[in-house]
């Protein structure tokens, strides 16, 4: 994506952490995790703005931040991860499906 473009939840959820780059997020840079329910939990790395709070909840399709590169990366992006039951899967085949 380019830089400024909008993030969007991939799903109706609880905005579950909001961590900045200048609170100590150095690493991960502004970062947005949404809590789906049912186990479903997805993190947003390298934004440049935030558009949420902790608490928030937002529906799919809801612009929680915009791509940047903040955090440890060396352009702009998304690093967009999905855990289900606290593993790690490959957040790609539910990108159009949603993750309801």
């Amino acid at each position: 994506g380019r830089f400024g473009s909008p993030v969007v939840a991939p799903a109706a959820g609880q905005i579950a952490l909001v961590g900045r780059e200048s609170e100590g997020f150095r690493v991960h840079g502004n970062t947005v995790g949404i809590n789906h329910g049912q186990g479903v939990l997805s993190i947003m790395l390298h934004l440049s703005e935030i558009k949420v709070k902790e608490g928030d909840f937002v529906q799919a399709g809801q612009v929680i931040g915009t791509i940047g590169s903040t955090g440890a990366s060396t352009g702009p992006h998304l690093h967009w991860g999905l855990y289900v039951h606290g593993q790690s899967v490959d957040p790609v085949p539910w990108r159009w499906q949603g993750v309801n």
